[in-house]
């Protein structure tokens, strides 16, 4: 029998201070009715770290940005700031200014006006490799010549590493992205996900002080890319590297990062946890954003050990996280327009 799907109320967004040697904003969201929708075949999920206790100096910080092409501002008085550690998606539509913005911070490009900082220091006009930089591109960018290991060493040689220091990093980087056995093969002999996870290491290897991905999963086909964006993920967030993430992916970007910092015509017209961009009221971003959070529910446990969480008392949603615990509390969100039918689920807080 088909099942009559009622529209969904929205969520009445709040926030809430928990006590105690990390106190952390969370936000609560109240008010939602989720009734008769079955549960869908599958399931993405979102997950990330709540950033709290972040003081002082911002590992990056861009000031008032601006750069013109043939008379056309591409970017506004673009200014953020990050903090040691923090993850963050830079997200907008195409030729809102990400990759202008990438190759200004990359060094690529000059400004006409404003600041880069990279701990405090100016380093507008140094060139790229003086500026402490990891990058990944959504290629790989990865030497087809070399092996696994020559790739991650590369940066190390081109510093002119000691033959032992560089062996024993490499070493340390091969097991930090799991291809223990492979270090002597090709890139043509690796998956997509692998060969991903080599770019990563290479980037790491030099202990950059910022950590640049540009579209970093998107030549990846849709199942592989979630789960090499949470691997991806929890390698950097071992590592504690700042790390800003370029992409037009909505999904990717609620999954990698905490923040997101939306551009839209080369000005920042939002930055915020997830939960807050998507209940800005700003005309521009109700179009742009292609997810709304409706509830926060607590996990409970099936008889046979598999998590799920109960909306309405009445709607049972599967949880698909890593390592998710009963009692611990979730979001549910909805994606609008041609998908409003799916649901997804995503933690409150990462662990």
């Amino acid at each position: 029998m088909p099942v009559t799907r009622k529209p969904l109320e929205p969520a009445i967004a709040g926030t809430r201070r928990t006590s105690g040697a990390q106190s952390r904003e969370r936000s609560t969201f109240g008010g939602a009715v989720l009734r008769n929708i079955p549960p869908p075949g599958g399931f993405r999920t979102y997950f990330y770290h709540d950033p709290h206790g972040l003081r002082g100096m911002p590992t990056l910080e861009v000031r008032r940005l601006k750069i013109a092409f043939d008379g056309h501002e591409v970017l506004r008085d673009v200014s953020f700031g990050m903090q040691d550690g923090e993850l963050a998606a830079i997200l907008g539509p195409s030729g809102g200014g990400k990759t202008t913005l990438f190759r200004c911070i990359l060094g690529e490009l000059r400004p006409m006006a404003g600041e880069i900082l990279i701990d405090g220091q100016d380093v507008a006009r140094l060139p790229t490799e003086r500026r402490g930089i990891g990058v990944v591109y959504q290629s790989f960018a990865l030497f087809p010549h070399l092996t696994v290991a020559e790739n991650i060493g590369y940066g190390l040689r081109a510093r002119r590493v000691l033959a032992r220091d560089a062996e024993a990093r490499i070493a340390e980087m091969v097991d930090l992205v799991h291809l223990q056995g492979k270090e002597h093969r090709p890139p043509r002999e690796l998956s997509g996900g692998e060969r991903q996870r080599v770019a990563l290491a290479r980037a790491l290897a030099v202990g950059p002080r910022i950590l640049l991905l540009d579209e970093a999963f998107g030549s990846l086909d849709a199942t592989m890319r979630m789960q090499v964006l949470q691997e991806v993920r929890s390698i950097i967030r071992r590592q504690k590297v700042t790390t800003l993430f370029i992409t037009h992916d909505q999904e990717e970007a609620f999954m990698f990062a905490r923040r997101m910092i939306v551009l839209n015509d080369g000005r920042v017209v939002a930055s915020g946890a997830p939960e807050v961009i998507m209940s800005a009221a700003d005309p521009f971003i109700q179009d742009f954003m292609k997810m709304v959070l409706y509830a926060e529910a607590t996990v409970q446990m099936g008889p046979d050990g598999s998590p799920f969480v109960m909306l309405d008392g009445v709607t049972r949603i599967p949880v698909h996280i890593p390592d998710v615990r009963g009692g611990e509390k979730v979001h549910v969100m909805v994606k609008k327009g041609a998908e409003a039918e799916r649901i997804e689920v995503w933690p409150h807080d990462a662990a």
